[in-house]
């Protein structure tokens, strides 16, 4: 199988799967957050779920993936993709709490990172 279909397979596996984990951490967190900004209970978009990994999946694998880059690229990749969401809430949203922001940008730069970690470990195996 061509190397590029071999890391885009891995790494959405890898990045739900670790996005799993980290949202089941984190999902009270953020759903009183959400509540207190919208004053309502939060109705999920899946259109919007689905195509949010589609552009992270595109973008770590054009990025990072298809170039070889480091580790540590993946987690500035991250940390910018992360941040720009991040502080743009913050910016716009009068209750959007600053330390979970700052929580959500390091998890960006943490997940890219892990990602490409375990992407580039399981991608000779297949």
């Amino acid at each position: 199988m061509n190397r590029i279909y071999k890391n885009i397979i891995i790494s959405t596996c890898v990045m739900l799967a670790l996005d799993a984990c980290y949202l089941s951490l984190t999902t009270n967190k953020f759903l009183d957050m959400i509540a207190q900004v919208q004053r309502v209970i939060l109705q999920v978009r899946y259109i919007g779920v689905l195509l949010c990994y589609i552009f992270l999946i595109l973008g770590l694998n054009y990025f990072i993936l298809r170039q070889n880059r480091s580790i540590e690229e993946a987690f500035l990749f991250g940390i910018v993709i992360y941040g720009v969401y991040d502080t743009t809430n913050y910016a716009t949203l009068k209750r959007w709490s600053p330390s979970l922001a700052i929580l959500d940008t390091v998890w960006g730069g943490t997940l890219m990172a892990l990602t490409t970690y375990f992407t580039y470990m399981l991608e000779p195996l297949f």
